[in-house]
């Protein structure tokens, strides 16, 4: 009998010797057995639950909160958020100064971003986006590998020109977005105007566009 088992079972006889469970009764034995046999099923799933609660307590590799981050690999190695891209590797591997981490730090959330591509693409037409992207971008960002990739390719690429290459984009296509981007930072609409962006586009481009030289993407 396993010993999980044997204890359960020897926690029931003692219980049973003590309170006279076990003698049998003049009339049939069946009553106190069966009572025996119910109280071990539940000594035995309380005796689980607590253990499980008891490893859940106990996990390792749970990071604490004043160090949430933790660094990849086998070893739990857990460091402040303060210490991401200081400039000092505190990760075993680097990871934690991974130039796509600390570039994806500083910009929006790739679901937001994602999720924004995806607004404008729902008002404004599936191959809206080819203002921006050059030809590469119709139909919804298909031929980019989709509106999860661009946006991920937007958040881990430290410039413009790493995003060119992410995505691979032509050099066309790159100069046409670099126009773009320039056109917003001065205020020059007209030539947003020129390449068919319309006036009621221009404020959901501008918001766009405006977190993305914020964090960089020009430089």
């Amino acid at each position: 009998m396993p010993d999980i088992q044997q204890e359960c079972h020897i926690f029931i006889l003692r219980k049973q010797q003590h309170f006279g469970w076990g003698k049998q009764s003049t009339s049939s034995a069946g009553p106190s057995l069966a009572w025996g046999s119910r109280a071990y099923s539940y000594f035995s799933r309380v005796f689980h639950h607590n253990l499980a609660n008891v490893k859940r307590e106990a996990d390792t590799d749970r990071c604490h909160p004043t160090q949430p981050f933790r660094c990849p690999g086998e070893r739990t190695v857990c460091i402040s958020i303060q210490y991401l891209c200081d400039g000092a590797s505190d990760c075993e591997d680097g990871y934690d100064e991974d130039p796509r981490l600390c570039t994806a730090a500083k910009r929006p959330p790739v679901e937001e971003t994602a999720n924004f591509l995806h607004t404008l693409i729902m008002n404004h037409g599936p191959n809206y986006l080819e203002k921006l992207f050059g030809s590469k971008a119709r139909d919804a960002l298909e031929p980019l590998g989709g509106m999860q990739k661009v946006a991920i390719a937007l958040s881990e690429s430290e410039t413009l020109e790493d995003f060119g290459k992410a995505l691979h984009l032509m050099r066309s296509d790159l100069e046409h977005l670099r126009n773009v981007f320039m056109a917003v930072e001065t205020g020059d609409f007209s030539l947003l105007k020129s390449l068919g962006i319309r006036d009621s586009e221009l404020g959901d481009v501008k918001f766009f566009l405006d977190k993305l030289v914020s964090t960089g993407f020009m430089d």
